[in-house]
């Protein structure tokens, strides 16, 4: 019988006027018309968990059933120690409980292989909200399905990609930090003695790529003879690593200030730093207290405005505005205080700064947003120590070219010569 149905349906012609408007023709018996709208109209029966717009499949925005009391949970990869992205985050949820007065859960040190079980040991509770902070949570909330188990929790990825595919899934914009990140290479372009900065990442990520390249147009915006390198350290917990890339930055490369984006393994980089007495800035919190003689400033990111935002949208019905969302908001374009520095960076130089950060908000600078799979090759100088060596004759290529021209023709010489001799040996 299906059979007989889809040969039937095969057998319809459907044509467009100018109008898009179709036209639907069907050569077949009354009776097939009955049962193909019969089966239609069972098939529209079944619960529908979708909507095609413009050709797109999207699955319909759930109706969240959130409702007092409110619960949160956060998932960290580190803690407190780190004073960044993890204490920032606790910070917040410590903002939750005592403003808002939510029920919260905080999951540090969580690790890659405990991330799925946790995110959905807080769906199975009915928590209203989780937050994930770190890039490394990306795999899980974004590629694991976990946001569609849930339907009533809204899933809070911080930072996220430039999309999201779930609707109770948000991601904030990779770009969430890049204005901040181009002041500090503002101010450490206009700096540095040594014209070599460093940026040390605890991974590389879509939202890392863009602080480096917005790092480095701050930097290029106010210093054309400054080279700023990158380094990936693997990890966001290991002090030791960081310290070890760091070190090896100041001995090889003679960097004088180094911005360390690496969570734990950014703690290895401010000691690195504060034992050669050079200059480190630091991200997401004010990271003065890390290394007091040597911290510049820090690039900020205010968490808890994020999640401020979040819980008030939950708590008024209107939640359902994070459905595919990714959330382009600037919580991370300032600069902490500079402390111990306010003394040793000249006014101008803060002048400068200021001036570039009222250029970001009226428009007139532009702070790129570039992606690139790995961290960039090393910028390479004649003077770098690890470049290659140069030419050892000046005037290379010309002067080898020259020397292999004279070569082949002398080559060429020698064997006329011989052929003439051989030629003549015969005629004798």
């Amino acid at each position: 019988m299906i059979k007989d149905y889809v040969n039937n349906l095969l057998k319809m012609k459907l044509k467009m006027d100018s109008r898009l408007k179709m036209k639907i023709k069907m050569n077949i018996k009354w009776r097939f018309s009955i049962i193909v709208m019969t089966a239609i109209l069972v098939v529209s029966m079944v619960p529908n968990t979708t909507v095609i717009t413009n050709d797109v499949v999207q699955t319909e925005s759930p109706t969240m059933s959130i409702g007092p009391p409110y619960k949160a949970a956060l998932l960290i990869g580190g803690d407190e120690t780190d004073l960044g992205f993890s204490y920032m985050a606790i910070q917040g949820m410590y903002m939750l409980r005592d403003t808002f007065n939510w029920t919260i859960s905080i999951s540090r040190q969580v690790g890659f292989l405990d991330q799925s079980l946790k995110a959905k040991e807080y769906g199975d509770l009915g928590y209203d909200v989780i937050f994930f902070v770190g890039g490394q949570f990306i795999g899980t909330t974004y590629f694991e399905g976990i946001p569609a188990l849930y339907n009533n929790t809204l899933f809070v990825q911080i930072p996220g990609l430039n999309f999201s595919n779930a609707p109770n899934l948000v991601g904030l914009h990779p770009a969430f930090q890049t204005e901040g990140h181009y002041l500090a290479g503002v101010l450490a372009g206009l700096m540095t003695e040594t014209n070599r900065l460093g940026v040390v990442f605890g991974e590389w990520y879509e939202y890392l790529s863009m602080e480096f390249y917005a790092f480095k147009a701050g930097v290029e915006s106010v210093n054309d003879d400054a080279l700023v390198y990158a380094r990936v350290a693997g990890t966001w917990g290991d002090a030791l690593i960081g310290r070890q890339i760091t070190e090896a930055l100041i001995n090889t490369k003679n960097v004088d200030i180094v911005v360390q984006v690496a969570d734990t393994t950014g703690r290895g980089v401010i000691a690195a730093c504060i034992a050669a007495n050079i200059s480190v800035i630091g991200t997401v919190a004010d990271q003065y207290l890390l290394g007091p003689g040597n911290t510049m400033t820090s690039i900020g990111m205010n968490t808890s405005l994020l999640m401020e935002i979040v819980v008030q949208r939950i708590e008024n019905g209107t939640a359902g505005w994070f459905a595919y969302k990714s959330w382009d908001i600037p919580i991370g374009n300032y600069l902490f205080p500079y402390h111990d520095y306010d003394d040793r960076i000249p006014q101008s130089v803060k002048d400068q700064v200021d001036d570039a950060k009222a250029g970001i908000a009226n428009g007139t600078i532009v702070v790129p947003r570039i992606v690139t799979a790995n961290a960039p090759a090393d910028p390479v100088t004649p003077d770098d120590p690890d470049a290659d060596e140069g030419p050892a004759i000046p005037g290379f290529p010309l002067l080898y070219l020259g020397l292999t021209a004279t070569t082949m023709l002398g080559v060429t010489l020698l064997l006329v010569n011989r052929s003439r001799r051989i030629a003549n040996k015969q005629k004798s």
